[in-house]
């Protein structure tokens, strides 16, 4: 056995004497063996070159999971629209009369505006994340926050018993896109890609620079996310208008106005408050209907109910009126804008920011309008093509009253109600994005 060993010896040193020339792998590894079966060595010599490669190994590993994680879900979609037929389409229509007064008013039956509305309420929401807001900012965040109250006012207890089946006629078109970007000398382009469309005498570089501005809304010295004192109060000018169905042509005669709160705007007003609250952010719904049975003087009544509001729960820092727009063109066709977002079909939304001028006087326009550009890039940040540019003009909307007010379309009459609510889940995470950003430059 002796002999065998110092055979084995002899013939391994040959080995070394060829390979110790060399640093590859195989040199080092032989005369590592030759050294240990002399006895004069350890293995440790060895272990460089393959602990290299599970260092590497592990920096692969990390960067494909890091990609998973980081998978945009920006749609594709970017379809440009000439500037004739964007003018067009912002007009303020469906503030006024979208379609004739008859439609506008015949649509809500006196039984269900007699119905009281429920007393105000607190709602907690279940702890479920939603796709939607696992893509904004605030969720990317490892713990999970606690979740915010949702306190529900003047909700009214009216159904809608209208018969829609009966609305087959063919009067225009529904014309469903993406509004995109715009390149115009009224278009100013924001820090994230977002735009406003400035309808003022405003200098198109002083919007930009009041862009970067972080508003200052109040106090956030004792908030912190699961808080039930709110922060955010939704509520509706217009709160009976709602949406056509689905389809490439709509009847003219298809109440676009109910009185069913599971079909109007205070079904994405709760879909706003819903996210809010998963993200630890409390709110106040204001249900109250305010154009029925009389539409003019609505924003008068709105204010009312903004300015108790307010007064009750002091510690909201952004009121936002959620309406929905009125986009019908001189060919009868109707606009639904849309966005693609995570495999689903979201309606746009669009902000509106008044200006101090002409007949308007709003002395705190820019905090309104910072609000405003927080809330877009927010958005663009999240949900890429989700918002329309900021119209920024010379209206009011009761945004005098409140530096933190700002009114809010979700799509139009040609969206569906699925797509409005869809984007109500949006937006409130893009608003509880807002806050939190407020929240944490305090």
């Amino acid at each position: 056995m002796g002999k065998l060993k110092t055979l084995l010896i002899g013939a391994l040193s040959v080995a070394c004497a060829v390979l110790s020339g060399t640093s590859t792998p195989a040199g080092e590894f032989v005369k590592g063996a030759v050294l240990f079966s002399a006895g004069i060595a350890d293995v440790g010599a060895v272990k460089n070159e393959s602990g290299s490669v599970s260092e590497t190994s592990a920096v692969v590993s990390e960067s494909s999971n890091s990609d998973e994680t980081n998978v945009s879900s920006a749609p594709s979609e970017t379809s440009e629209l000439s500037e004739s037929d964007e003018t067009s389409e912002l007009s303020e229509s469906d503030e006024t009369s979208e379609f004739s007064k008859s439609v506008e008013t015949s649509e809500i039956s006196k039984s269900d505006e007699t119905s009281e509305p429920s007393t105000s309420s607190e709602t907690n929401v279940s702890e479920t994340t939603s796709k939607a807001s696992e893509t904004s900012e605030a969720s990317k965040h490892a713990e999970t926050p606690k979740l915010g109250k949702i306190i529900t006012k003047n909700r009214a207890d009216g159904t809608d018993d209208e018969d829609y089946s009966k609305y087959t006629e063919k009067s225009g078109r529904i014309e469903r896109y993406n509004f995109g970007y715009f390149d115009d000398p009224n278009i100013v382009t924001l820090s994230s890609g977002a735009q406003i469309r400035n309808c003022t005498d405003e200098e198109n570089a002083d919007l930009l620079a009041e862009s970067e501005i972080l508003p200052v809304l109040g106090s956030f010295k004792d908030f912190e996310l699961g808080s039930a004192e709110p922060q955010v109060l939704i509520y509706h000018t217009h709160t009976s208008e709602s949406f056509l169905p689905y389809g490439d042509d709509y009847d003219e005669n298809y109440p676009i106005r109910s009185s069913d709160p599971e079909r109007n705007m205070t079904a994405v007003g709760d879909a706003i408050c819903e996210a809010l609250a998963k993200r630890g952010i409390s709110s106040v719904h204001d249900c109250k209907v305010h154009d029925y049975p009389m539409f003019t003087g609505a924003y008068y009544r709105s204010a009312d109910t903004m300015t108790e509001d307010l007064e009750e729960y002091p510690s909201i820092k952004i009121a936002i009126d959620i309406h929905r727009d009125g986009i019908i063109n001189e060919d009868s066709s109707v606009t639904a804008p849309i966005a693609e977002i995570s495999g689903k079909t979201a309606a746009q939304f669009m902000i509106i920011t008044g200006c101090d001028g002409e007949d308007v006087e709003l002395p705190g326009y820019k905090q309104n309008l910072e609000l405003s550009c927080l809330i877009q890039n927010c958005a663009e940040t999240a949900y890429p093509t989700l918002a329309r540019p900021i119209l920024f003009d010379y209206r009011n909307y009761n945004q005098s009253l409140f530096a933190g007010d700002i009114l809010i379309e979700v799509g139009s009459q040609g969206n569906t109600l699925d797509e409005a609510v869809y984007t109500g889940e949006l937006l409130g995470n893009v608003i509880a994005d807002a806050v939190i950003k407020m929240w944490k430059n305090t």
